[in-house]
């Protein structure tokens, strides 16, 4: 049985990993016709619909868009919610790196995984991976490279057509987050720091509550879209005020179901003090499908910080008006 089993992953890591030509190692769709559709025009068209219909306020795309927190449900569930924050990445040209933190559904491990590729591929293309970045954080210790995490995991490709609708020239990180101690966060936070300039993108992948007996999770039987509303609720205050601590108490007290709350709660760490955050939209699978029996839930969540020229106008008709005081 052993043995049957390795012959089977071996298989299934060495097609979704192949060498392109150039001899480029490049982790291949495992989504494409399942989670997504699989020819590049229908996708496309799928994306851009999303995109088309999501309504978020687009002031907060002349400020600095430093951090996403993005679902990762097949597009039918979760599609429309994760369009609501690249709706306001559209056409921006100064990221030139996305930080993907997603968690590990598949195999379990301590720490962080980059996995040893050159690019990722979707469809629509092949995304560049940041191979300096991905080898000096590899230096570091609890990162490393697990294919096995690598291997099954969705939370870091279904995110990717969404920003090759959005984005233009960038490198990738992709990094999947293991089981955290609470000690790992500042440690891996201050590896990561070097890496979060003006030109980076962080998108942390996550659904929220999931509910129901096919995940183990019935804090409540009754009025389940409203107390399901509530729950994710408070979850949402603790990440907008970006009190770290308050997130991890309300995890540890609910057992709140938020599959990438070791990304998000790393996410927390590596905003600066002078963002801000804003929920774009909420609703669950229930919504979806009118059955609350077993529910997900999805949020977008957008993390910003002032315009360098904006802080510099700013300050500028501060001393305009300081002067005229005078």
């Amino acid at each position: 049985m052993k043995k049957l089993f390795i012959t089977v992953f071996c298989s299934v890591l060495c097609l979704a990993v192949n060498n392109a030509q150039g001899g480029d190692k490049v982790r291949q769709s495992i989504l494409a016709g399942s989670w997504y559709p699989a020819s590049a025009d229908a996708l496309r068209k799928t994306v851009d619909d999303y995109i088309g219909k999501a309504n978020p306020d687009l002031s907060l795309s002349q400020k600095r868009v430093i951090a996403l927190i993005s679902p990762h449900a097949g597009y039918q569930y979760s599609g429309q919610a994760a369009a609501y924050g690249y709706k306001l990445l559209k056409g921006n040209q100064d990221i030139k790196r996305v930080i993907i933190l997603a968690p590990s559904h598949h195999f379990g491990f301590r720490g962080l995984s980059i996995l040893d590729v050159d690019a990722y591929e979707t469809p629509l293309g092949t995304i560049p991976v940041d191979k300096e970045a991905a080898d000096k954080l590899r230096q570091y210790p609890l990162i490393q490279s697990i294919a096995q995490a690598h291997a099954r995991e969705h939370s870091i490709e279904i995110q990717l057509p969404f920003i090759q609708r959005t984005l233009k020239n960038f490198k990738l990180v992709p990094i999947i987050v293991g089981q955290l101690r609470s000690e790992d966060f500042e440690l891996l936070s201050k590896a990561l720091k070097p890496f979060v300039d003006d030109t980076t993108l962080i998108v942390a992948s996550s659904d929220f509550t999931h509910y129901g007996h096919n995940f183990g999770y019935l804090p409540f039987y009754d009025d389940i879209k409203n107390n399901l509303a509530n729950l994710d609720g408070k979850a949402v205050s603790e990440i907008i005020a970006e009190d770290f601590n308050g997130f991890r108490s309300y995890i540890k007290k609910t057992g709140i179901t938020i599959c990438g709350r070791d990304p998000i709660s790393l996410l927390l760490k590596l905003v600066p003090a002078n963002s801000t955050a804003k929920q774009l939209i909420y609703y669950t699978s229930g919504d979806v499908t009118g059955d609350y029996t077993n529910s997900v839930s999805y949020v977008s969540i957008v993390f910003t910080v002032e315009n360098k020229t904006a802080e510099k106008t700013e300050k500028e008709n501060t001393q305009v008006e300081k002067d005229q005081d005078n």
